[in-house]
């Protein structure tokens, strides 16, 4: 398999002032006055650019569940109802069964129980990089709980993390989030929970991987921080008001969502933040996820375009530059793309449960 590298430069050179309606085609704002950065680099055959866009080949609805993950290119992970298991014994959640994660194949339309416990909520099953291992929580009532288990063991006992306030996969296939009992832990699958030591008496609510370094955000500060696995030096990054941080499959360049409260942004970075790229401005952002190829970007956005809200998600292709907006559907919470990038899930949270759809998408060609 070749690699083909697409410069943050590029992207900075396609500047334009923000995308627009339903599949403009238009390109993101670069960030004034950044240093070039390291390239980002999609993971595939060679081929030409091409200023074609992403189009929808066929949509397919799953009421009541929540798609977290693809296995491969026919069979996702998600949330729904057991109904195989008694009706939740908590007052409020009276006449629902819990929720359990199952593996769902889309060309048999099977479903395959995964995980799944009376009187448990089960939600949010992401896979580690290399799919071995599945990240999940249980939420019921009060706090979520996390746990990590193999995908070869369906069914099996989960490991309660029990410190975790959140997590994310490290494109090593580790665990890493903020800690309860502060600081950052870190866990592989079978290993047993590590802390890094610099970093224990601060009060971190979100951290990721990025290189050799980990990026994090404190409750006390609203600077973004960096913490140098090498040289054990904490660095201030040049970002403000981020409150969400998603690295790039290769772990070499991330996104964040920067709000200041009557605007979000967001921005695709470099791993030292000095090459910067405005993907997007609006009202809210969410449902951010990368392809695994590295070439595209999806998001939800609401904006306001002449004192009318308009929302939508869509799709950035790094490869030909443009931005499509593939679905309006109202307020996205969650997005997932298949292992070839070829299909795009998204989910809706209801007040009790969740709504899912998978778009089939027809990709430029590269010639």
């Amino acid at each position: 398999m070749k690699r083909k590298n697409i410069a943050l430069t590029l992207l900075a050179a396609m500047v334009l002032t923000a995308v627009t309606g339903c599949a403009s085609g238009k390109t993101p704002d670069a960030s004034p006055g950044e240093k070039p950065g390291e390239d980002i680099v999609i993971i595939g055959e060679e081929g030409e650019e091409t200023p074609e866009e992403i189009s929808v080949k066929s949509i397919e609805a799953l009421k009541g569940m929540e798609i977290t993950g693809w296995l491969n290119e026919h069979t996702v992970i998600l949330s729904k109802e057991n109904t195989d298991l008694p009706k939740l014994s908590l007052e409020d959640l009276k006449d629902f069964h819990p929720r359990s994660l199952y593996t769902y194949d889309l060309n048999t339309t099977e479903f395959t129980l995964f995980q799944g416990q009376k009187d448990f909520n089960l939600w949010g099953g992401e896979l580690s990089k290399d799919r071995k291992s599945l990240f999940y929580y249980e939420y019921t009532l009060g706090d979520p709980a996390y746990f990590v288990m193999l995908v070869a063991s369906t069914n099996g006992a989960g490991t309660l993390i029990e410190e975790a306030m959140s997590g994310e996969w490290t494109s090593e296939n580790v665990l890493i989030g903020p800690s309860y009992k502060g600081g950052v832990y870190l866990k592989s699958p079978a290993g047993a929970v590590e802390h890094i030591a610099e970093l224990k008496e601060m009060n971190v609510v979100h951290a990721v991987q990025i290189k050799d370094a980990v990026i994090f955000v404190e409750i006390s500060s609203t600077s973004l921080k960096k913490f140098d696995l090498n040289t054990r030096e904490i660095a201030t990054l040049p970002l403000e008001n981020v409150y969400s941080i998603l690295p790039s499959p290769s772990g070499t360049h991330f996104t964040a969502i920067v709000s200041d409260g009557a605007k979000s942004t967001l921005v695709l970075s470099d791993a030292d933040a000095s090459t910067r790229t405005v993907l997007a401005e609006g009202i809210s952002i969410s449902a951010v996820a990368w392809s695994e190829d590295q070439r595209m970007i999806s998001y939800y956005l609401k904006k306001d375009v002449n004192g009318a809200s308009n929302e939508g998600l869509y799709v950035y292709d790094l490869l030909s530059g443009t931005t499509t907006v593939v679905a309006v559907d109202g307020e996205i919470q969650r997005s997932v793309f298949s292992p070839s990038g070829e299909q795009l899930s998204y989910t809706k949270y209801t007040g009790t449960g969740a709504d899912s759809t998978i778009l089939t998408l027809t990709l430029p060609a590269k010639k």
